[in-house]
């Protein structure tokens, strides 16, 4: 495994999300929040390398402030955090682990996916952001503030939206995030009553081809371990080249 490829998703992965959230600095970590979305994508600590002897008070620290804001307390752990035994810190402050996140690489595809001539896949325009943002929305259940909060984001000249038509009407949605020489692929949703119809599978299909084209060295992409999108990804040629570790404290 490089460690230049994990250095640079994890700078990719964080120079995205962070642009979403209000930051905290815990002197030697960053949590992130967000004051009106109470959601786990807007609330996470990140980028951990405190000093060992300052371990449990970073801990404390993050813990006193998702305290604050009503919210539970997680720690999304990549291979680049630190100490070593940062995972038994956690647990000796009440820190559970959950599912942890696969970060998994296009390479060639083990099996030719097969992809309907009935899915047709284009590039968002401005003029329908508002219908791409409920489309994605509805699909992972989220709150539609989520496309106010994210216009800047995702209006971005490095973020490429696409929109799945089935049969020409709206079915799923998808995001190219294209920075340090690496395609990023993040919100691939289907509404309910289009999926297990070949959406996803047009729309990861198209998103490997064009990050291909605009130079990428690597693309990549963040699901839930042992998730059926994980599968999913697999059939498309991808492989787990890293997990990153999840520890939750719930807000009582």
């Amino acid at each position: 495994m490089s460690q230049q490829l994990i250095h640079n998703f994890e700078k990719l992965w964080f120079s995205f999300r962070s642009r979403w959230c209000n930051h905290h600095d815990l002197r030697g970590a960053i949590a992130f929040s967000h004051d009106h979305i109470k959601i786990p994508f807007f609330h996470r600590v990140v980028n951990v390398h405190p000093p060992d002897t300052q371990v449990d008070r970073l801990i404390q620290d993050a813990t006193d402030l998702f305290k604050k804001l009503r919210f539970d307390c997680t720690f999304t752990l990549s291979p680049l955090d630190r100490p070593e035994n940062l995972t038994e810190h956690l647990c000796d402050h009440g820190f559970k682990p959950e599912q942890p996140a696969s970060v998994m690489i296009y390479e060639h595809p083990i099996t030719q996916p097969h992809v309907t001539d009935t899915v047709e896949i284009e590039r968002s325009g401005d003029r329908e952001y508002e219908m791409w943002v409920d489309i994605m929305c509805h699909s992972f259940r989220l709150p539609r503030s989520m496309g106010d909060v994210g216009r800047s984001v995702l209006n971005d000249k490095q973020t490429h939206r696409y929109l799945a038509r089935k049969q020409g009407v709206p079915a799923g949605t998808l995001v190219l995030y294209s920075q340090f020489g690496m395609g990023c692929i993040d919100f691939v949703g289907t509404l309910p009553e289009h999926r297990q119809q070949g959406v996803a599978s047009a729309l990861v299909t198209q998103a490997v081809l064009d990050s291909q084209s605009m130079g990428n060295q690597w693309t990549l992409l963040e699901t839930t371990s042992g998730s059926e999108a994980e599968r999913l990804y697999r059939k498309h040629g991808f492989r787990t080249v890293y997990h990153r570790k999840r520890y939750t404290r719930p807000f009582t």
